[in-house]
């Protein structure tokens, strides 16, 4: 049997952390393509409305690409943490806008989900997903070591799937249950 020894030095604890974030920003990104893939509708209401090129085929390619971008960061890492860390770049300039200028919008549509309305909570998520994912392609690492241990990786992916569950949530509810959105 495998022993759990984790060590943590002040090192590598910003590495770390970075690689968690970035993981959990990841499975976040991932996510919302495949929400985007199943059901444009909100995403191209979203962007219709923020004035920007809106149509179904539209939000298909950019579901795909944050599909393909997430899983690819996931995997190997490289360049396209790069790619994903201007993906969020674009969501926080977005959001930001949508809650700034009030534009009229129930959700910013990265879930799939009319409900999920744009705030400054979504903005600062989207700015330390960014910020992580840049830090970790700068480091040359990948966000989940896929060489640890069975019992460690296997904690690890799933802690990572807790964090996007925690995220998704505080996301998607936390701006209702405390009135957080651009549209109150």
């Amino acid at each position: 049997m495998e022993a759990l020894v984790v060590v943590i030095s002040p090192g590598t604890l910003p590495m770390v952390l970075a690689q968690a974030v970035a993981a959990i920003a990841l499975g976040l990104l991932a996510a919302s393509g495949l929400a985007k893939l199943v059901d444009p509708e909100p995403t191209t209401g979203a962007m219709r409305s923020a004035r920007l090129p809106a149509s179904k085929p539209v939000t298909y390619v950019l579901g795909t690409v944050e599909l393909l971008l997430a899983s690819a960061s996931l995997a190997v890492g490289g360049v396209a943490l790069v790619g994903a860390a201007i993906l969020y770049g674009g969501f926080t300039v977005f959001t930001l806008a949508a809650t700034r200028k009030r534009i009229p919008v129930q959700s910013c549509g990265c879930f799939g989900r009319d409900d999920t309305p744009p705030s400054l909570l979504h903005v600062s998520f989207n700015l330390v997903a960014m910020v992580s994912l840049l830090a970790v392609a700068s480091l040359g690492v990948s966000p989940i070591d896929w060489s640890l241990p069975g019992l460690q990786l296997a904690l690890y992916l799933g802690f990572t799937a807790i964090g996007v569950y925690v995220s998704y949530l505080m996301l998607s509810s936390l701006p209702q249950l405390l009135d957080l959105s651009s549209t109150s």
